[in-house]
């Protein structure tokens, strides 16, 4: 029961007159093996933003859908939350659109162009593209396809892009040189990025300006574009924005705000790892890690504001930097942290994990969430999920 519930609304009373379970797909949400809102990426992925997995106790619920608003009503609800506690709810033609007012905050604009920054951190990319004898400018967030939701999110947000598929991964593309003047540049220059990706981001700028300059010949831009195509990031380049930082970082209020919260949201839905790792075989418990070939400030600075006392690690092996810990205190000041506040399927993977740490020293059940984490993680398909564990 305590698996299913992650992946099920326990009941839902369709017409009055017959009771169905309905789970959770990546595709949307579907009643008995009838999928509903399929082809509308928008409405999708309204219904499958999971923030919060409530387990609802003799309720009938009452599903309607206007425009992209589902109102329900909700006699009983029981919500976990961090510290194994209970938030009781009574409450009559409750709507779901009525948090909005309670997460302005993050809602807002400047909250998205920052958590933007930080996803573009993490998974995108400022390219200079040479196809056919003619040069193109491609900003690029890739993800795999089973978090198309968030690339719909960002589209929707922005008001412009295109978003391709394929049977892997999705991305999201923005080609038109006027798009990116009018929508990409004001909002990187307004907030820097905080890794080496900064150094792309400002040929990528160098190289909209030449292509925009009419007083260059086309052999001049060809020469300055392939100088600056060529140019590869120094191995230990910082960002000019950790200028503002007290280097080297020692505690957090040398980080002077250069990590705001907007972008490590936006910077662990692209790369934190939310496990539960086996230390023996009576015990496993919670870890958080997350890795960058670079940028091993970048990782100071998430291990001062996270209070994680464990240190950056160079692999050598790998070529990478990492940070990761298992220790209790900073496990819970990262479940109290991101509490509520990402957008992609790393909101699901998180609240499964997050949810779990109520059963912290119960080695079967932990055992059990953290098969559901893995093959959430290797993206199987939540049918799967549900006939391991029905």
């Amino acid at each position: 029961r305590f698996i299913k519930q992650f992946l099920l609304l326990n009941v839902i009373r369709v017409n009055n007159d017959e009771i169905e379970k309905a789970y959770f797909l990546q595709t949307g949400w579907t009643l008995n093996g009838r999928e509903l809102l399929w082809g509308d990426p928008e409405a999708i992925k309204l219904f499958s933003m999971i923030r919060e997995h409530l387990q609802v106790l003799n309720s009938s619920v009452e599903t309607h859908v206007i425009g992209y608003s589902c109102l329900s009503k909700i006699t009983y609800v029981k919500m976990p939350i961090a510290r194994r506690q209970y938030a009781w709810l009574d409450k009559e033609n409750y709507s779901s659109h009525q948090r909005l007012n309670e997460e302005y905050l993050k809602n807002n604009e400047d909250w998205f162009e920052q958590w933007l920054v930080g996803m573009t951190d993490g998974d995108g990319s400022f390219t200079i593209a040479r196809k056919n004898d003619k040069w193109s400018l491609v900003f690029k967030i890739t993800q795999s396809r089973y978090n198309l939701r968030l690339l719909y999110y960002i589209k929707r947000q922005l008001g412009v892009s295109t978003v391709t598929k394929d049977k892997t991964k999705g991305q999201i593309l923005i080609r038109d040189r006027k798009k990116i003047a009018k929508f990409i540049i004001p909002i990187f220059d307004k907030y820097p990025l905080l890794t080496s990706k900064q150094f792309n981001y400002e040929k990528f700028k160098k190289a909209f300006y030449i292509l925009e300059d009419s007083s260059l010949s086309r052999e001049e831009k060809d020469n300055q574009l392939f100088y600056l195509k060529n140019k590869e990031v120094d191995p230990n380049y910082i960002s000019p924005v950790w200028n503002k930082a007290s280097l080297p970082l020692e505690s957090v209020n040398d980080l002077n705000n250069v990590i705001t919260k907007p972008w490590l949201v936006g910077f662990i839905e692209a790369e934190g790892s939310f496990y539960l790792v086996s230390k023996t075989a009576t015990r496993t418990c919670h870890g958080f890690g997350l890795t960058q070939k670079l940028d091993s400030v970048v990782l100071q600075g998430i291990k001062l504001l996270l209070h994680i006392p464990n240190e950056v690690r160079y692999k050598p092996n790998h070529n990478h930097y990492i940070l990761d810990t298992t220790n209790s205190r900073a496990i819970e000041n990262i479940i109290i942290y991101f509490n509520n506040t990402m957008k992609g399927m790393k909101s699901l993977e998180f609240s499964i994990w997050a949810r779990a740490y109520s059963k912290k020293g119960n080695t079967c059940k932990l055992d059990k969430v953290r098969k559901i984490l893995l093959s959430i993680k290797t993206q199987q398909k939540y049918a799967t999920l549900l006939g391991l564990y029905q």
